[in-house]
C-alpha cells in the first residue's frame, strides 16, 4: 500500500489519509464495530488511513530534571482512521521504553511524527480496532525529567500517559495546545520484552485505574534480584551503568543521579536496603488490578526466571488473573515462536481490552515449550500435583555423591574455588573425581520425573577464608534431542497484519532448533555466604564456623526423563566482583543439607542412593556458556526490546 498523506485532525496534529465516505445505506447496515465479529476483533480497517500523531503528557507534581518545569512524556500514537471518523473509540495497546533514542531518523517525518513502529503489534492490532502507542520513558529521548533506573520517577512519569488516556492529566501536541484523548475508551494494555515489560509490572503494581493488562515479557518483577543473585552482586557498578545507558545526558541532574544510584545500590555489599523497595514490585502485588499474562525464557539468564516465579507466586496468592508463556529459548520476545504466541495474545486482548466474553479464561492457564521445542497447553502453572520434595545429599562409595528422598548420611566434603568464576563445563563427566565441585546425583529415573516451579537449597558449610559465594546447577544427565534456538528461516517473508511501504509489518518466519545432548544445566542459582542471615546483612565468616545457608533457586519446568540422572553440583565462587576474591575452600555438611524440588511423577524413583552407579555419560552440553558480559546483555535488552 501507498504511504498514508498528512490530512490535519481536528484533535491533534496527525497524519492520515481519510477512508472515502460510504453511501447512506452503506452506513446504515455496518454495526457499531466493524472489527468485532462474534467473540473475537478482525482486521476491518485499513492500515494505509491509520493516523499517526504525537503528545506530550504531563507528569503533576514532577521535575525530575529539577529544571524548574513539569516532566513531560512524550507518546507516538498510530490508531485506525476510520474509527476515528465513525466515532468509535478504542482501547490503546501500550508499549513503554527507554530505548527509542536508538532509532533512526527515517523512522519518523518531517514533522517528527513517527511513522514506523518497529513491531508487529500495530500492524496486527491497528486494523481490529486497537490504538498503539509508544512511550518514550522519563529522561529518555523526547521525553523530559530523569529516569532513575525503575523507581519513582520511571513509574509515575509513565502512569501519567494512562492516566491522560482517561482524562485524569493534560497534554500538549508538539505545537503546544491543550489536547485530549477523546477517542480513546480508557481501557489500556501493557506489553514489552525485557526493560519495556518491567515498566509493565511497576506501573500495574501502582494499581492505576484503566490498566486491564499487562503482558510482562522477559520482565524484572525486583531490580534486586535482577543485578544480584541471593546477596553476589553480578556485575561491578552495574546499577550505574543501567541508567548511564539510556540516560538524558543533555541534563545535568539526570548525570548526576547515574552516580548517586550506583552508591545507593551499594555494589560493595550486594546487600538489600529499603532503597530497593521501590524497585521492588512484588511488595506492591496487592495493589494489581491487571490482568497480567507473563512471557519468559526458561534459559533466560540475563533476566533470570526467579523474576516472573516469584511474581508469579504473589499474583496468585491476590487471585489475580493470569496466563503463562514459557518457551525454552534465551531473552526472547514470545513473538519469535510466532502463531503459538500470537494466537494466545490476540483473543486475552480482545478479552480484556475491547470486553468480549471469548471464554478466554476458560482456556489453559499455562503454555509449556517442552525439552525437545515442542508446546504443550496445561489447566495451571506450576503443575497440577507438584509437591515439594526433600533430597538428601550423601556420599557413597564412588566419587559421586547420592541425591535422594533416603535420609543422608556422609562425612563432610571440601571443594575449592578460585579467583575466576567457574563455567557450565564443572557438571560434566561427574563421575570423575574433581578438588572444585561437590557432586550428587540420583541413581536412573525408572520413570519421568517433573520439576515445576521454585525450589531450593539448603546447606550447613565452613569456609577458610572470611567471604565466598556457593553456586547451585541443577542438571538433567541423560542423552536427549533438545531445544537449542529458535532462529529466521533465509528468503521467508510473512506480513503480520496491515502495513504500507514504510512499515509493512512483516517478517522471516521462524524456526525451533534441536540437537542431540547428553548434559542440560536447567537450573544455575548463586548465594553469598556472608548474608546467611539476611539480604540485609552481609557477614564476615571465621574460620572453623559452621554457616546454615538456605536460598531459593530459580524458577523452572524441566521433564528428568525415564534412564536419567538428576543431578546437583555445587561450586566455589567470587562473593562480589567489586571486591578482590582469590579463592576459598567450602566444607559441606551433607547430613545437613538438602536440595528441595516441586516435583511431580514418579518419584519413587529417588528412594534410594545405595544403587551402584555406574559411571555417568555426561560430555555434551546442550546450551551454550550464559552471556556474561554486561554490554552484550544490554545489547540483549535492547534487541530483545524492539
Amino acid at each position: 500500500m501507498a504511504a498514508a498523506a498528512l490530512v490535519p485532525m481536528a484533535s491533534l496534529t496527525a497524519t492520515a489519509r481519510p477512508a472515502a465516505a460510504p453511501a447512506d445505506t452503506a452506513k446504515a447496515a455496518t454495526p457499531a464495530k466493524p472489527f468485532v465479529q462474534g467473540t473475537k476483533t478482525v482486521a476491518a480497517y485499513d492500515y494505509d488511513n491509520a493516523i499517526h500523531e504525537r503528545v506530550q503528557v504531563d507528569v503533576p507534581g514532577v521535575d525530575g530534571d529539577q529544571n524548574g518545569i513539569t516532566d513531560q512524556i512524550t507518546v507516538d500514537i498510530v490508531r485506525p482512521g476510520e474509527a476515528a471518523q465513525a466515532g468509535i473509540d478504542v482501547p490503546v495497546i501500550i508499549q513503554a521504553s527507554p530505548y527509542y533514542a536508538s532509532d533512526p531518523k527515517t523512522y519518523f517525518d518531517a514533522n517528527g511524527t513517527r511513522q514506523i513502529f518497529s513491531t508487529w503489534l500495530d500492524n496486527y492490532f491497528v486494523p481490529r480496532g486497537y490504538a498503539f502507542a509508544y512511550v518514550d520513558m522519563p529522561g529518555t529521548f523526547r521525553s523530559t525529567g530523569c529516569s532513575d533506573v525503575g523507581a519513582d520517577l520511571e513509574v509515575r512519569g509513565t502512569k501519567a500517559v494512562i492516566d491522560w488516556l482517561n482524562n485524569r492529566v493534560g497534554a500538549k501536541t508538539p505545537a503546544g495546545a491543550p489536547v485530549k484523548a477523546d477517542w480513546s475508551t480508557g481501557k489500556t494494555g501493557m506489553i514489552g520484552t525485557s526493560w519495556n515489560g518491567t515498566i509493565a509490572n511497576s506501573v500495574a503494581s501502582t494499581g492505576v485505574k484503566g490498566l486491564e493488562t499487562i503482558v510482562p515479557i522477559a520482565a524484572i518483577s525486583s531490580w534486586y534480584d535482577y543485578t544480584r543473585s541471593n546477596g553476589v552482586p553480578y556485575y561491578d557498578e552495574y546499577m550505574g551503568f543501567l541508567h548511564d545507558y539510556v540516560s538524558n545526558d543533555l541534563s545535568p541532574r539526570c548525570v548526576q543521579l547515574t552516580g548517586e544510584i550506583e552508591q545507593d545500590s551499594d555494589t560493595r555489599t550486594g546487600s538489600y536496603s529499603r532503597w530497593w523497595d521501590d524497585r521492588n514490585y512484588r511488595l506492591d502485588a496487592k495493589k494489581v488490578k491487571a490482568s497480567v499474562f507473563v512471557v519468559h525464557g526458561l534459559d533466560d539468564e540475563n533476566v533470570k526466571t526467579r523474576q516472573f516465579g516469584e511474581w508469579w507466586d504473589e499474583l496468585e496468592k491476590r487471585g489475580v488473573p493470569r496466563k503463562i508463556f514459557l518457551h525454552q529459548g534465551v531473552h526472547l520476545d514470545g513473538f519469535s515462536f510466532r502463531d503459538t504466541y500470537v494466537n494466545q495474545l490476540h483473543p486475552w486482548f480482545d478479552h480484556y481490552l475491547q470486553g468480549l466474553p471469548n471464554d478466554v479464561l476458560k482456556a489453559p492457564q499455562a503454555t509449556i515449550q517442552r525439552e525437545d521445542g515442542s508446546f504443550t497447553t496445561e489447566a495451571r502453572w506450576p503443575a497440577e500435583g507438584a509437591k515439594n520434595t526433600k533430597l538428601g545429599l550423601s556420599k557413597p562409595a564412588g566419587e559421586t555423591g547420592g541425591l535422594s528422598i533416603a535420609a543422608p548420611s556422609s562425612a563432610p566434603i571440601s571443594f575449592t574455588g578460585t579467583s575466576a568464576e567457574s563455567t557450565d563445563s564443572v557438571v560434566l563427566d561427574p563421575s570423575t573425581a574433581r578438588s572444585d565441585r561437590a557432586v550428587f546425583v540420583s541413581n536412573d529415573l525408572e520413570q519421568a520425573v517433573r520439576l515445576s516451579g521454585t525450589g531450593k537449597v539448603e546447606v550447613r558449610v565452613k569456609v577458610d577464608k572470611v567471604a565466598a559465594g556457593i553456586k547451585a546447577r541443577l542438571v538433567d544427565y541423560g542423552t536427549a534431542t533438545r531445544y537449542t534456538n529458535v532462529t529466521n528461516v533465509p528468503n521467508t517473508r510473512t506480513c503480520w497484519g496491515d502495513g504500507n511501504a514504510l512499515d509493512t509489518g512483516c517478517f522471516a518466519d521462524t524456526k525451533v532448533n534441536t540437537a542431540v545432548s547428553n548434559t542440560a544445566v536447567v537450573v544455575r542459582t548463586l548465594a553469598d555466604i556472608g548474608h546467611y542471615k539476611s539480604p540485609d546483612e552481609k557477614v564476615s565468616l571465621q574460620s572453623g564456623k559452621w554457616y546454615d545457608l538456605t536460598f531459593e533457586l530459580n524458577a523452572d519446568d524441566v521433564v528428568f526423563k525415564a534412564g536419567h540422572r538428576l543431578g546437583l553440583v555445587l561450586t566455589v565462587e567470587p562473593d562480589n566482583p567489586s571486591v578482590p576474591f582469590t579463592g576459598a575452600t567450602i566444607t559441606l555438611d551433607p547430613v545437613k543439607s538438602s536440595l528441595t524440588l516441586p516435583l511431580t511423577g514418579a518419584t519413587a524413583s529417588l528412594t534410594s542412593p545405595e544403587k551402584t552407579q555406574t559411571r555417568v555419560q555426561a560430555t555434551q552440553l546442550a546450551q551454550p556458556e550464559p552471556e556474561k558480559d554486561p554490554i552484550k546483555l544490554m545489547e540483549q535488552f535492547v534487541e530483545a526490546s524492539r
